[in-house]
């Protein structure tokens, strides 16, 4: 491994070793969300959480993300699907050299398989691992099993495969769904043999919902969350990332972590 690449995948992983990122890439994706604006309000509610990380497209990098640098590492996501316009279907808007230049500490490619769409976005990857590596950059990836050929996104076979593909395919960081349980997603873990991070998706209407989520899945060897709707969407996401960063790198139970955000929404009050 580089050397370059060692040290940008420490300033990620945080002082146990697993990630916590939050991701903002959301607006190509979902269109306009209030959680989201004014952007510049946002970026520093999350900041203040302390997340280790922060997924963001080019131009959120460069007009918003700037006061922050040194602060929380940047994760330059590089492509972008759109459910009602192409959901299946990870478009390439950025690219390593550009990810470089802006100073990330990774690049991020979406990736979604299960059909035949599928084939083009495994080219474009095969084909950002090889620069990323040659750079020294580390890379992660966004990959669901949501094909026109899938009937259960949430099936751990399908999210196996999906993690797995890009394992195959050098990457250093996978984020996937959660497959509704620990046993099941222990498989999806078994199958990876590099770092498996689980996306926020929607698992229940309460925060504890999320924590017994993300407790669950550290306790069969998860390597970190990137997280996003759960976070912003909510009055005070920085209460929520320091509980979350109570669960991920201090090994707090559901109880602790709930007492965590309480005691931050105390602070912020």
């Amino acid at each position: 491994m580089f050397v370059g690449k060692e040290i940008r995948l420490k300033r990620l992983l945080g002082p146990s070793g697993r990630l916590l990122a939050i991701t903002i890439d959301h607006p190509i994706t979902r269109g306009i969300m209030d959680g989201l604006v004014p952007i510049r309000d946002v970026m520093k509610k999350l900041v203040a959480g302390g997340p280790d990380a922060i997924t963001m497209h080019k131009g959120i990098a460069e007009n918003v993300f700037r006061p922050y640098a040194g602060q929380v590492a940047m994760i330059f996501k590089s492509t972008a699907y759109s459910i009602p316009y192409h959901p299946v279907y990870d478009t390439p808007v950025a690219d390593v050299e550009e990810a470089m230049r802006a100073g990330a500490d990774a690049i991020s490619v979406g990736m979604i398989v299960g059909g035949p769409e599928q084939a083009v976005q495994l080219t474009h990857l095969g084909r950002i691992s090889k620069e990323a590596a040659s750079m020294g950059l580390p890379l992660v990836a966004h990959i669901y099993p949501k094909g026109t050929m899938v009937k259960d996104p949430s099936d751990a076979k399908n999210l196996a495969y999906a993690v797995r593909a890009g394992a195959e395919l050098g990457v250093d960081i996978i984020k996937t769904n959660w497959s509704g349980s620990p046993d099941t997603f222990q498989r999806v873990i078994e199958a990876c043999p590099t770092r498996v991070a689980l996306a926020g998706g929607e698992v229940g209407n309460k925060l504890e919902d999320y924590f017994k989520m993300t407790r669950d899945a550290i306790d069969i060897g998860l390597a970190g969350v990137t997280y996003g709707r759960f976070v912003w969407e909510d009055k005070n996401p920085a209460a929520i990332i320091k509980a979350l960063r109570a669960i991920i790198h201090e090994g707090a139970s559901v109880e602790k972590a709930m007492e965590v955000h309480a005691a931050a929404l105390k602070e912020q009050a």
